[in-house]
Protein backbone atom coordinates (compact mmCIF):
# COMPACT_ATOMS: atom_id res chain seq x y z
CA UNK A 1 0.00 0.00 0.00
CA UNK A 2 1.30 3.44 -0.89
CA UNK A 3 1.27 6.27 1.61
CA UNK A 4 0.72 9.99 1.30
CA UNK A 5 2.14 12.33 3.96
CA UNK A 6 0.27 15.58 4.63
CA UNK A 7 2.43 18.04 6.57
CA UNK A 8 1.24 21.49 7.57
CA UNK A 9 -1.73 22.79 9.50
CA UNK A 10 -3.08 19.80 11.35
CA UNK A 11 -3.35 17.87 14.59
CA UNK A 12 -0.55 17.53 17.12
CA UNK A 13 -1.07 13.79 17.18
CA UNK A 14 -0.67 11.99 13.82
CA UNK A 15 -3.85 10.87 12.12
CA UNK A 16 -4.17 8.05 9.61
CA UNK A 17 -6.78 8.16 6.88
CA UNK A 18 -7.42 7.29 3.25
CA UNK A 19 -7.31 9.32 0.07
CA UNK A 20 -8.17 8.64 -3.57
CA UNK A 21 -6.05 10.46 -6.15
CA UNK A 22 -7.25 9.95 -9.72
CA UNK A 23 -8.62 6.58 -8.65
CA UNK A 24 -5.42 5.52 -6.89
CA UNK A 25 -5.82 4.60 -3.19
CA UNK A 26 -3.39 5.96 -0.60
CA UNK A 27 -3.03 5.62 3.18
CA UNK A 28 -2.66 9.18 4.42
CA UNK A 29 -0.73 10.42 7.41
CA UNK A 30 -1.66 13.92 8.56
CA UNK A 31 0.99 15.66 10.67
CA UNK A 32 0.78 19.12 12.17
CA UNK A 33 3.82 21.32 11.56
CA UNK A 34 5.37 22.24 14.93
CA UNK A 35 6.89 25.61 15.72
CA UNK A 36 10.20 23.91 16.52
CA UNK A 37 10.55 20.88 14.18
CA UNK A 38 13.85 19.73 15.71
CA UNK A 39 12.85 19.87 19.36
CA UNK A 40 12.95 16.55 21.26
CA UNK A 41 9.16 16.55 21.54
CA UNK A 42 8.69 17.15 17.80
CA UNK A 43 11.18 14.41 16.92
CA UNK A 44 9.43 11.92 19.19
CA UNK A 45 6.11 12.75 17.57
CA UNK A 46 7.64 12.29 14.14
CA UNK A 47 8.96 8.87 15.14
CA UNK A 48 5.49 7.88 16.35
CA UNK A 49 4.03 9.13 13.08
CA UNK A 50 6.42 7.04 11.02
CA UNK A 51 5.76 3.95 13.10
CA UNK A 52 2.02 4.45 12.82
CA UNK A 53 2.25 4.56 9.05
CA UNK A 54 4.57 1.56 8.99
CA UNK A 55 2.15 -0.41 11.18
CA UNK A 56 -0.56 0.36 8.60
CA UNK A 57 1.50 -1.55 6.04
CA UNK A 58 3.07 1.41 4.24
CA UNK A 59 6.67 1.10 3.05
CA UNK A 60 6.66 3.73 0.30
CA UNK A 61 4.99 7.14 0.41
CA UNK A 62 4.62 10.45 -1.39
CA UNK A 63 6.54 12.88 0.80
CA UNK A 64 6.04 16.64 1.12
CA UNK A 65 8.64 18.95 -0.41
CA UNK A 66 11.32 19.99 2.14
CA UNK A 67 9.95 17.52 4.67
CA UNK A 68 12.20 17.82 7.78
CA UNK A 69 11.74 14.20 8.85
CA UNK A 70 12.70 12.32 5.67
CA UNK A 71 15.79 10.72 7.22
CA UNK A 72 13.81 9.76 10.30
CA UNK A 73 11.11 8.06 8.18
CA UNK A 74 13.80 6.23 6.22
CA UNK A 75 15.18 4.81 9.45
CA UNK A 76 11.68 3.55 10.25
CA UNK A 77 11.49 1.74 6.92
CA UNK A 78 9.38 4.20 4.90
CA UNK A 79 10.92 5.49 1.67
CA UNK A 80 9.87 8.23 -0.75
CA UNK A 81 8.39 7.06 -4.04
CA UNK A 82 11.17 6.37 -6.56
CA UNK A 83 10.69 8.56 -9.64
CA UNK A 84 13.44 6.89 -11.69
CA UNK A 85 11.25 4.18 -13.34
CA UNK A 86 8.92 6.86 -14.68
CA UNK A 87 11.79 9.03 -15.93
CA UNK A 88 13.20 6.04 -17.78
CA UNK A 89 9.82 5.15 -19.28
CA UNK A 90 9.46 8.71 -20.60
CA UNK A 91 12.99 8.99 -22.02
CA UNK A 92 12.39 7.35 -25.42
CA UNK A 93 9.14 9.16 -26.35
CA UNK A 94 10.56 12.48 -25.14
CA UNK A 95 13.70 11.95 -27.18
CA UNK A 96 11.60 11.28 -30.30
CA UNK A 97 9.54 14.41 -29.69
CA UNK A 98 12.57 16.63 -29.17
CA UNK A 99 14.38 15.29 -32.23
CA UNK A 100 11.27 15.99 -34.31
CA UNK A 101 11.18 19.53 -32.89
CA UNK A 102 14.81 19.96 -33.96
CA UNK A 103 13.84 18.99 -37.50
CA UNK A 104 16.02 15.86 -37.54
CA UNK A 105 14.69 13.06 -39.72
CA UNK A 106 14.80 9.41 -38.57
CA UNK A 107 17.44 8.76 -41.22
CA UNK A 108 19.83 11.47 -40.00
CA UNK A 109 19.47 11.79 -36.20
CA UNK A 110 22.08 10.00 -34.08
CA UNK A 111 20.88 8.60 -30.75
CA UNK A 112 23.24 7.16 -28.12
CA UNK A 113 22.38 4.99 -25.12
CA UNK A 114 24.98 4.28 -22.48
CA UNK A 115 24.94 2.20 -19.30
CA UNK A 116 26.91 -0.31 -17.29
CA UNK A 117 24.94 -3.45 -18.12
CA UNK A 118 21.90 -4.59 -20.07
CA UNK A 119 19.04 -3.72 -17.74
CA UNK A 120 15.46 -4.21 -18.92
CA UNK A 121 14.95 -0.42 -19.04
CA UNK A 122 18.05 -0.05 -21.22
CA UNK A 123 16.89 -2.79 -23.60
CA UNK A 124 13.37 -1.38 -23.89
CA UNK A 125 14.66 2.14 -24.54
CA UNK A 126 17.19 0.94 -27.11
CA UNK A 127 14.54 -1.09 -28.93
CA UNK A 128 12.02 1.76 -28.96
CA UNK A 129 14.55 4.19 -30.42
CA UNK A 130 16.08 1.68 -32.84
CA UNK A 131 12.63 1.11 -34.35
CA UNK A 132 12.44 4.85 -35.08
CA UNK A 133 16.00 5.87 -36.00
CA UNK A 134 18.64 4.49 -38.32
CA UNK A 135 21.66 5.47 -36.22
CA UNK A 136 21.49 4.17 -32.65
CA UNK A 137 24.69 3.75 -30.63
CA UNK A 138 24.67 1.32 -27.70
CA UNK A 139 27.44 1.46 -25.12
CA UNK A 140 26.62 -1.20 -22.55
CA UNK A 141 28.14 -4.48 -21.38
CA UNK A 142 26.56 -7.58 -22.98
CA UNK A 143 24.73 -5.57 -25.64
CA UNK A 144 25.46 -8.16 -28.33
CA UNK A 145 22.42 -10.32 -27.58
CA UNK A 146 20.02 -7.39 -27.96
CA UNK A 147 21.73 -6.36 -31.18
CA UNK A 148 21.37 -9.89 -32.61
CA UNK A 149 17.71 -10.02 -31.58
CA UNK A 150 16.86 -6.70 -33.23
CA UNK A 151 18.74 -7.64 -36.38
CA UNK A 152 16.99 -11.02 -36.56
CA UNK A 153 13.45 -9.74 -35.85
CA UNK A 154 13.45 -6.29 -37.45
CA UNK A 155 16.54 -6.07 -39.63
CA UNK A 156 17.87 -3.29 -37.38
CA UNK A 157 21.58 -2.74 -36.83
CA UNK A 158 22.94 -1.15 -33.66
CA UNK A 159 26.42 0.33 -33.42
CA UNK A 160 27.98 -1.38 -30.40
CA UNK A 161 30.92 -0.11 -28.34
CA UNK A 162 30.94 3.45 -29.73
CA UNK A 163 33.90 5.66 -28.88
CA UNK A 164 33.75 8.55 -26.43
CA UNK A 165 33.89 10.94 -29.38
CA UNK A 166 30.93 9.24 -31.04
CA UNK A 167 28.89 9.48 -27.84
CA UNK A 168 29.77 13.15 -27.45
CA UNK A 169 28.70 13.91 -31.04
CA UNK A 170 25.30 12.20 -30.78
CA UNK A 171 22.24 14.39 -31.14
CA UNK A 172 20.68 12.66 -28.14
CA UNK A 173 22.47 10.90 -25.28
CA UNK A 174 20.60 8.81 -22.73
CA UNK A 175 22.79 7.84 -19.77
CA UNK A 176 21.69 4.97 -17.55
CA UNK A 177 24.89 5.17 -15.50
CA UNK A 178 27.47 7.94 -14.91
CA UNK A 179 30.24 8.15 -17.50
CA UNK A 180 32.81 10.66 -16.35
CA UNK A 181 34.81 10.99 -19.54
CA UNK A 182 31.92 12.41 -21.56
CA UNK A 183 31.49 16.14 -22.20
CA UNK A 184 27.69 15.93 -21.70
CA UNK A 185 27.06 18.78 -24.12
CA UNK A 186 24.71 16.87 -26.44
CA UNK A 187 21.67 18.84 -27.69
CA UNK A 188 19.46 16.27 -25.92
CA UNK A 189 20.75 14.75 -22.68
CA UNK A 190 18.99 12.61 -20.08
CA UNK A 191 20.78 11.30 -16.99
CA UNK A 192 18.66 8.30 -16.03
CA UNK A 193 20.42 6.91 -12.97
CA UNK A 194 20.15 7.41 -9.19
CA UNK A 195 21.47 10.87 -8.43
CA UNK A 196 21.01 11.98 -12.04
CA UNK A 197 17.93 14.04 -11.17
CA UNK A 198 20.05 17.17 -10.71
CA UNK A 199 21.84 19.11 -13.39
CA UNK A 200 21.35 19.61 -17.09
CA UNK A 201 20.30 16.01 -17.83
CA UNK A 202 17.33 16.09 -15.49
CA UNK A 203 14.07 14.81 -16.96
CA UNK A 204 11.39 16.86 -15.21
CA UNK A 205 8.07 15.26 -14.31
CA UNK A 206 4.82 17.20 -14.17
CA UNK A 207 1.27 16.23 -13.32
CA UNK A 208 -1.71 17.38 -15.40
CA UNK A 209 -2.77 20.76 -14.00
CA UNK A 210 -6.26 19.64 -13.00
CA UNK A 211 -4.81 16.78 -11.00
CA UNK A 212 -2.01 18.80 -9.41
CA UNK A 213 -4.51 21.34 -8.11
CA UNK A 214 -6.16 18.62 -6.01
CA UNK A 215 -2.96 17.96 -4.05
CA UNK A 216 -1.51 19.85 -1.10
CA UNK A 217 0.63 22.82 -2.05
CA UNK A 218 3.78 21.23 -0.61
CA UNK A 219 3.15 17.77 -2.06
CA UNK A 220 6.06 16.45 -4.14
CA UNK A 221 4.23 16.27 -7.45
CA UNK A 222 7.00 14.28 -9.14
CA UNK A 223 6.64 11.55 -6.52
CA UNK A 224 2.85 11.71 -6.91
CA UNK A 225 3.19 11.31 -10.69
CA UNK A 226 5.49 8.31 -10.27
CA UNK A 227 3.13 6.72 -7.73
CA UNK A 228 0.07 7.11 -9.94
CA UNK A 229 1.96 5.77 -12.96
CA UNK A 230 3.13 2.75 -10.95
CA UNK A 231 -0.49 2.12 -9.89
CA UNK A 232 -1.59 2.15 -13.52
CA UNK A 233 -4.08 4.99 -13.05
CA UNK A 234 -2.09 7.65 -14.92
CA UNK A 235 -1.04 6.93 -18.49
CA UNK A 236 2.36 7.78 -19.90
CA UNK A 237 0.71 9.83 -22.63
CA UNK A 238 -0.96 12.11 -20.07
CA UNK A 239 2.37 12.80 -18.39
CA UNK A 240 4.19 13.24 -21.69
CA UNK A 241 1.74 15.95 -22.74
CA UNK A 242 2.66 18.04 -19.68
CA UNK A 243 6.42 18.10 -20.28
CA UNK A 244 7.65 21.00 -22.43
CA UNK A 245 9.73 20.07 -25.43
Amino acid sequence: MLGYIIYGDGPKKPELGEKQISGGPFVTLRMGQPVHPNSPLSLRRAVRSARKMRDAGVRTAVFPVDFPYTALFLRQGICPVDTLPLRRALAAPLTRRRLEAMGLAPTEAVVAISGERMLRDVAETAKALALSYRYVLLSVRDGEELARSLRREYGISLLLKPSTEQLDRADALLLFAPKGELALQNPILYTLYPGGEAGRGRLTLKLPAALGEKLEVNCDQEQAAAALYAMGVLALENLLAEIPC
